[in-house]
């Protein structure tokens, strides 16, 4: 009833048509969240889908129609398309910048040594060693802020805050839950599962085969016994339609889905693990397809990929203080340069609506920048 309503709302301008339109819309909607997950994971894409739904302007024609993954927003889809990403490849960072903020850029080579057991969490930094499985007691040893450290004016002084509770820089964590961490190291990550390339493909091969020249894509992840593993992954193509968004199995036991963050709060159906799902990311693009996406460094990573031909929207969009690190969140991104609100829901990211806003802020870069209109970020 709530897809109905939603798209009852978005039809209206359509009269009697949009009407019916609605109807089957909102059937095909539970349709393709249905074949997407099972009883465990059905609420969290179906929570992320109507907040998406709600965000929808009305129909403008009776081509502005489409249920979510399918609709191409016409503000958004300018034409000619093809001009657009017909020199997108000048847009591509180069392979030394990407390597200085951490891209893995070739295959690694070298002597490995076994992971440490020891290791610092990753959210409130003590050594902890790690385990198999999560003991009982271990579910709640750690305590932190989910989230940065902020400046306000209080009392005429400007102090240190966590944004999470308010608390004192400084001050015990207001949530608790088990050690994590995040393995940076290449080698080692090589060793327990080998990164690959993308294929080279021709021109003719890329037609014949289907490739895609341009792609955006966004990754979800959680803590495992194995670190950081993948658990999402989504893709668009340049006309910001769903070309790929599955949930993943990880390899290891499951610490913490990262829920706050990843917006997962199940992966019982998860068809796919790494190696498989990636494979399905792969059949999808060749060593020429440029990657879109934010900070794509991590997605990389997990995916075990290494591909150089990456437009990074928090490298495009320089922050001031990009050299002490500092980068612009793609919520602020998307709210300066596309006037929408993204990741402001309960149920934490959407990696197909960060793929997607990725894929806009840089259509908006390319189009200023041809016409010469300088975007301060």
């Amino acid at each position: 009833m709530q897809y109905y309503n939603e798209f009852l709302r978005i039809y209206a301008p359509l009269g009697n048509s949009g009407s019916n339109l609605a109807t089957t819309h909102a059937v095909d909607q539970e349709k393709a969240v249905h074949i997407k997950t099972n009883q465990g994971s059905y609420r969290s894409l179906a929570s992320s889908i109507l907040q998406r739904l709600k965000k929808r302007p009305v129909a403008l024609s009776e081509q502005d129609v489409g249920i979510d993954g399918e609709w191409v927003d016409p503000a958004n889809a300018p034409a000619p398309e093809k001009d657009v990403w017909a020199d997108v490849s000048k847009y591509v960072h180069p392979v030394e910048k990407l390597a200085a903020n951490g891209y893995p850029v070739a295959i690694p080579e070298g002597s490995f040594r076994d992971m440490d057991p020891v290791q610092e969490c990753e959210r409130c930094h003590k050594q902890f060693e790690v385990s198999a499985t999560l003991a009982e007691q271990d579910k709640a040893v750690c305590q932190y802020h989910d989230r940065r450290i902020t400046r306000r004016l209080v009392n005429g002084e400007r102090i240190k805050l966590h944004a999470c509770c308010d608390g004192v820089q400084g001050s015990p964590g207001c949530r608790d839950g088990p050690h994590v961490f995040k393995e940076d190291n290449f080698l080692q990550l090589h060793h327990r599962t080998p990164f690959v390339k993308a294929d080279p493909r021709s021109p003719e091969e890329r037609r014949r085969k289907k490739k895609h020249a341009v792609v955006a894509m966004d990754c979800e992840m959680c803590y495992t016994a194995g670190g950081f593993e993948l658990i999402r992954i989504s893709a668009t193509d340049q006309d910001g339609k769903t070309i790929l968004d599955e949930l993943v199995r990880p390899k290891h036991e499951i610490f913490d889905l990262n829920s706050r963050f990843s917006g997962i709060t199940s992966i019982d159906g998860a068809k796919y693990d790494l190696e498989q799902a990636r494979q399905l990311f792969l059949d999808l693009i060749d060593e020429n397809t440029v990657i879109i996406g934010q900070s794509l460094e991590n997605d990389f990573k997990v995916l075990r990929l290494v591909h150089t031909q990456v437009i990074d929207t928090a490298m495009l969009f320089l922050h001031p203080l990009h050299t002490q690190g500092i980068r612009y969140s793609l919520q602020i991104l998307a709210k300066k340069h596309l006037n929408i609100n993204i990741q402001d829901g309960e149920h934490g990211h959407d990696s197909f609506e960060d793929a997607k806003t990725c894929l806009d802020l840089v259509r908006v870069w390319i189009e200023k920048d041809k016409k010469g209109i300088k975007i301060i970020p």
